[in-house]
């Protein structure tokens, strides 16, 4: 009696995994999309602001275009990449590994940036929090991914 109420309480534990999922997946990237989005077309459009919010500054001219490249147009693309990923099903594992690994990039560079500079303020350490969170749902859903077939959405 106890090995069938436990069967099927995993069973009601996966389905509803598989529905969580679902929509775990899609908001993970729509986040991710709609940051990514936002802070290209922010650095796009009011770049000195931008660089100032965040701490730089434009030493030279030659400071613009490399900040555009990356804040702008790297951003930008990264959302591209994401909308495909939402209106393409087979993508969304690949999404859902590189934004994974890109968090991991960006709280290893905090991290080290905050050691090496002694530079644990508030902004530092909640960006990092939010990485970490990022790093794990974006595990958890690549994780996950793999055992849905395409009409779950994943």
């Amino acid at each position: 009696m106890v090995g069938k109420a436990a069967i099927q309480g995993l069973v009601i534990i996966a389905g509803a995994g598989e529905w969580q999922l679902k929509y775990l997946g899609r908001v993970y990237l729509t986040l991710n999309l709609l940051i990514f989005a936002s802070i290209g077309l922010g650095a796009l459009f009011n770049p000195e602001p931008f660089a100032a919010a965040v701490g730089f500054t434009f030493s030279s001219p030659a400071a613009v275009p490399e900040f555009l490249a990356t804040y702008a147009g790297f951003m930008l693309a990264i959302a591209v990449l994401l909308l495909v990923a939402l209106a393409m099903r087979p993508h969304r594992r690949a999404a859902y590994a590189s934004l994974a690994i890109s968090y991991i990039g960006f709280a290893a560079g905090r991290l080290f940036g905050m050691f090496a500079s002694s530079s644990f303020d508030e902004r530092n350490l909640l960006f990092f929090a939010l990485e970490v969170v990022m790093v794990l749902w974006g595990l958890y859903c690549y994780r996950e991914s793999r055992w849905l077939p395409l009409q779950h959405g994943h």
